[in-house]
């Protein structure tokens, strides 16, 4: 009977020892299923992170899309107007068609009329040209400055006021050369200086 309470004795702290080097086991065996656990969770917090990211960045891009839109329209809108003006207003008609003309007898309340409204014109040009409506469109520009520029009156205008507007008073270089540009393809001259 001591046999076998030894026996029992033995077999008993055997199957603790397992227990315990089980239990070591097993805990280390939970250790590293937390690991993999918590690098899989914040591999999941990350990727929903990049997720959001992804998805703000698409609406910043979309209200930019937005806001050139409105930028274009205003533009555009800005520019209706000051044509409707020129054409609704006959005295204001009757001054541009003079002195866009050349014609030496316009008056001085003529010529004040045509040179306050080519300079409205030019500073709708340049805050479209500041904001970046015209992106990286040269020919866009060059188109403008071409409809600023169509008669003689207009483009003695540029040579008297408007370039300086562009090239001193807002230090806009790269618009004046643009100018020069189109001035010269239109008076079949350069700009002299």
């Amino acid at each position: 009977e001591s046999k076998k309470l030894c026996l029992r004795s033995h077999i008993w702290q055997d199957s603790q020892d397992q227990r315990l080097g089980g239990s070591f086991m097993d805990t280390d065996l939970v250790v590293a299923v937390s690991q993999i656990a918590t690098g899989i969770a914040t591999l999941v917090v990350a990727l929903f992170l990049a997720g959001q990211l992804i998805m703000q960045r698409k609406q910043l891009e979309m209200a930019h899309q937005d806001a050139q839109r409105e930028l274009g329209f205003s533009h555009r809108t800005r520019n209706e107007q000051l044509t409707l003006a020129r054409i609704t207003n006959d005295s204001l008609l009757d001054a541009y068609l003079k002195v866009s003309k050349g014609d030496e007898h316009a008056s001085e309340k003529e010529v004040h009329k045509f040179v306050s409204y080519m300079r409205t014109s030019y500073l709708q040009m340049i805050n479209a040209w500041d904001l970046g409506y015209y992106g990286d469109n040269v020919e866009l520009v060059k188109g403008t400055l071409g409809n600023l520029m169509g008669s003689v009156g207009e483009r003695k205008y540029y040579i008297t006021n408007g370039r300086i507007i562009i090239d001193t008073v807002f230090q806009l270089p790269k618009l004046r050369e643009l100018g020069d540009i189109v001035y010269e393809e239109l008076e079949g001259r350069p700009v002299s200086t």
